[in-house]
């Protein structure tokens, strides 16, 4: 079976949610035993090739004979028109984007699986740019509705499919993400010194980071920092200001050891987002031995289940005040941590890839 991937998310430099599942998810399931039966094309686009080019060398994985690499070297129109060509040239039989974006003039009869991470932008459109408000719903339908199976990271976002986007339940599989467990790690110091709370994620205004730090103003703000982790995103103006006036150090992109280096060291990792389609950072955190304090938002309190303390994501008072009651309690930090390194148990990407590979065989 010749099977492509859209791979152009997976091998890119400070990886968001989507990215860090492409890779995480693409990689492992290369390297099943079963997968030898069939060839592997993955497309890319051209500075994969410059940034990637020591990581090739230097995995087997690509020097296997049923993995092969295709550039496909637009900058525009890279799905609808680059991937689309591919899919006739090369003659593929099963077609993966690991996000939410088919082609619609791919080749007659191919089977196309595509992986929806959430429907964010049904939650809050008034937060995306015009060109996103058109070009989302519009791409995101046309993928639940013209492929062959859906792979959806949480049932939330599978509910939310059905429900809003009138998707063919019998279509969708439910596959988790998974939590890689860091070790490299390096000194944080040339970046917040003493306590701090830690937020790891793009700035937008999805990620609720105004009312976080608002919460975070009523707490002793002499003896805790709160540091946010991750690019500047979109409308982030308010959340600078306000990272200004209190005491909140933004990194901005930092690297893996360092980020797992304030992951591994922080006070507590608090999620406070309006809503997600899973919430990769929070198992993270749990992995690290960190207590997480997280917004009910979308999947959260799904993924998070009893080893978090949960919040309602509009509410100030009831952040603060969940903050504050595991800050100041260490009985309660202690649970939190031993709960959530055995709630990390459930969520594998070893497991993720074998699920995956099997929609991908699967005849129906």
């Amino acid at each position: 079976m010749r099977i492509g991937i859209d791979a152009s998310r997976a091998f890119v430099d400070n990886p968001t949610g989507t990215e860090r599942y492409s890779y995480e998810v693409i990689t492992r399931l290369l390297k099943l035993p079963e997968a030898k039966k069939h060839t592997w094309i993955l497309y890319v686009r051209p500075q994969f090739l410059i940034s990637n080019f020591k990581f090739l060398n230097n995995d087997q994985m690509f020097k296997c004979p049923n993995v092969q690499i295709r550039e496909i070297p637009l900058s525009r129109l890279w799905t609808q028109v680059g991937l689309a060509a591919r899919t006739w040239v090369d003659d593929l039989d099963v077609l993966w984007v690991p996000a939410h974006t088919l082609p619609v003039l791919r080749k007659l009869g191919i089977r196309t699986v595509v992986t929806v991470h959430g429907l964010e932008y049904e939650w809050l459109p008034e937060y995306e740019n015009w060109l996103q408000r058109w070009y989302l719903p519009l791409s995101t339908k046309y993928a639940v509705m013209s492929a062959s199976r859906i792979i959806a990271v949480s049932e939330f976002t599978k509910r939310q499919l059905v429900e809003r986007l009138g998707a063919d339940e019998r279509k969708i599989a439910v596959i988790h993400e998974g939590v890689t467990r860091q070790r490299l790690e390096t000194s944080v110091q040339r970046l917040v010194k003493g306590k701090y709370l830690l937020f790891v994620g793009t700035i937008q205004p999805r990620k609720n980071l105004v009312r976080l730090i608002e919460a975070f103003s009523r707490l002793d703000a002499r003896r805790y920092t709160l540091v946010i982790v991750g690019k500047l995103g979109w409308m982030y103006d308010e959340v600078v200001t306000l990272a200004k006036k209190h005491k909140v150090v933004i990194t901005g992109c930092i690297n893996e050891a360092e980020r797992y280096g304030l992951l591994r060291n922080a006070l507590v990792y608090v999620q406070p987002s309006i809503t997600e389609g899973f919430g990769l950072p929070v198992l993270e955190a749990m992995a690290a031995g960190v207590p997480v304090v997280s917004s009910s938002g979308g999947a959260l309190a799904e993924v998070v289940g009893d080893a978090g303390v949960l919040f309602e994501p509009y509410d100030v008072n009831d952040m603060s005040h969940k903050l504050s009651l595991v800050i100041h309690s260490h009985s309660l930090q202690e649970e939190l941590i031993k709960k959530g390194r055995e709630r990390v148990k459930q969520f594998s990407w070893e497991k993720a890839a074998r699920e995956t590979y099997r929609i991908l065989i699967s005849k129906s």
